[in-house]
């Protein structure tokens, strides 16, 4: 994940011409979806294969940033905060269980509560700039 993030941002600067904040913003969300991505395909959780939709529209903003607008990224930051929640609720869940022998609450309320209204106000924000 890091690695794309270093190499692709000074690509796109320099061969493309894309301004760094385009540039950075895109990547930084396409990096995080690859790297979700390559976490699915190892550990076989392949309901986290919807962040190719996530890559693709971050990869296609930073390329023309003008024509697809904020939208694209906003719906690519909704898709990839919401496999990294279920990815980090399901590693909670497998480390509780194996710490405090059977035990499988999940992750604490108020994080799941937090992480929703921010996909929600994201989703908001999204229709607006529609």
């Amino acid at each position: 994940m890091w690695l794309h993030l270093i190499v692709s941002v000074p690509v796109l600067v320099f061969f493309v011409h894309v301004p760094l904040v385009e540039a950075l913003s895109s990547m930084a969300i396409g990096s995080l979806s690859l790297g979700i991505l390559v976490y699915s395909v190892l550990s076989r959780e392949y309901g986290l294969l919807v962040n190719i939709v996530s890559y693709v529209l971050s990869i296609g903003r930073a390329i023309e940033p003008a024509d697809l607008g904020y939208t694209f990224l906003v719906i690519a930051i909704i898709i990839s905060m919401a496999s990294g929640y279920m990815l980090i609720s399901s590693e909670y869940r497998r480390y509780t269980r194996e710490v405090y022998s059977g035990d499988e609450s999940g992750i604490p309320l108020w994080i799941t509560v937090c992480i929703g209204t921010t996909l929600v106000l994201l989703f908001i924000y999204g229709l607006r700039l529609l």
